[in-house]
């Protein structure tokens, strides 16, 4: 599609949307739109407790995914939220049909201030927000733009994409210079680190598991995993072992390679329903393995001991990050490194590569600095 012809289809198709009746106007001081994945919302969270703390829960709407829905409905109980897709990847159905579903509602919010919190533009949120009466958008500019947009943001008062954060992670940067600009002060780092409400449980002495990511490319390898473990088991072997898989995923691939390394008898299986399943398993282990996934973004938000498994496609821009030192994370360094996940080797080396002794020494090295010790040798 021409860029000419696709900016015609976007504003002819956001001009008729603005035909639509709208429900009754509701007026707010703050709109938040983070429209994303559940570990991208974990993210997400000091910003948007910052923002609204200065806002008002009353006085505040945050337009959220269905997958991060459960996740600002715990954290933030007294905000309204508006639940819609996270992404709409064709102008026909989805763009289309999404806009026209949430048009009327849409067109109703009225805001002091609007805040995007996902760093990439896109016509659907430069949609959402031309439907809204905003007197203020604040959203980053971001200039290594990997989708073609032919909207803007209304009244955007534009924040740059950190090229550099001396803390680790852009996102977090770019969010903590977005809300500086929203309350028009200085904000500090440790103000925007994610951080969940409430205490995690007392934590049983079990190492969790989370092996599985939202695409396999960013998965460490189930034998390397197995061989880990087993390292690990070695050296601690009364630290019971739990492997956590979304529910439906096959086991087959993890089962099998526990097997070949002879320690399929010591691992137990837990496959939660919802998040809040999810969220309790996290915050009951005393120790957590994870690839970049959302449950390492939901352990280190509870500050829990864990090492986590890094690749190179986005290095540095959702992860690495801390909220202490009991989280390590652990990669390959590579010379290809912001790939974008466009893998240039027959296997994903920033990943596959990290030595499963190293993991498992990590492992061992949190156990002894924090004494999560088997009984015997406290």
């Amino acid at each position: 599609m021409s860029a000419w012809l696709r900016t015609c289809l976007y504003r002819i198709t956001v001009g008729l949307l603005r035909l639509i009746p709208r429900f009754r106007k509701t007026h707010y001081r703050l709109v938040i739109i983070k429209l994303d994945r559940l570990g991208d919302a974990v993210l997400s969270l000091g910003a948007v407790r910052l923002l609204i703390r200065e806002c008002g829960s009353s006085s505040s709407l945050l337009v959220v995914s269905p997958i991060a829905e459960p996740l600002f409905r715990q954290e933030f109980p007294g905000v309204a939220l508006l639940v819609m897709p996270p992404f709409c990847s064709r102008f026909w159905p989805d763009f289309v049909m999404a806009m026209t579903r949430h048009a009327a509602r849409l067109r109703a919010i009225q805001t002091e201030q609007l805040v995007i919190l996902r760093h990439q533009a896109s016509d659907y949120l430069h949609g959402i927000s031309s439907l809204m009466e905003a007197g203020e958008v604040h959203a980053s500019l971001w200039e290594k733009t990997w989708e073609r947009t032919a909207l803007n943001y209304p009244g955007l008062h534009p924040v740059p994409y950190p090229e550099q954060s001396c803390d680790g992670c852009l996102e977090l940067e770019a969010h903590r210079r977005i809300v500086q600009s929203v309350l028009s002060r200085h904000v500090e780092h440790h103000e925007i680190l994610p951080a969940l409400n409430d205490r995690p449980d007392h934590p049983m002495r079990t190492l969790l598991v989370c092996p599985m990511t939202g695409s396999e490319i960013r998965q460490y390898p189930a034998a390397s995993l197995a061989r880990a473990l087993r390292s690990f088991i070695k050296a601690e072997p009364e630290m019971p072992i739990t492997f956590c898989l979304p529910a439906g995923a096959p086991l087959t691939p993890w089962l099998q390679a526990l097997k070949n390394e002879g320690i399929e008898s010591q691992v137990d299986w837990q496959q939660p329903g919802d998040f809040q399943g999810l969220r309790q398993l996290i915050s009951q282990a005393s120790l957590v393995l994870a690839p970049d996934s959302a449950p390492a973004h939901l352990a280190v938000a509870m500050d829990k001991p864990g090492v986590f498994l890094l690749g190179g496609g986005h290095h540095g821009m959702f992860a690495p990050w801390w909220r202490s030192r009991a989280q390590t994370w652990l990669t390959h360094p590579m010379d290809c490194f912001q790939c974008r996940w466009n893998c240039i080797h027959p296997e994903p080396r920033c990943i596959s590569h990290i030595p499963p002794d190293e993991v498992a020494s990590a492992l061992l090295q949190i156990c002894y600095d924090l004494q999560i010790r088997r009984p015997s040798s406290r």
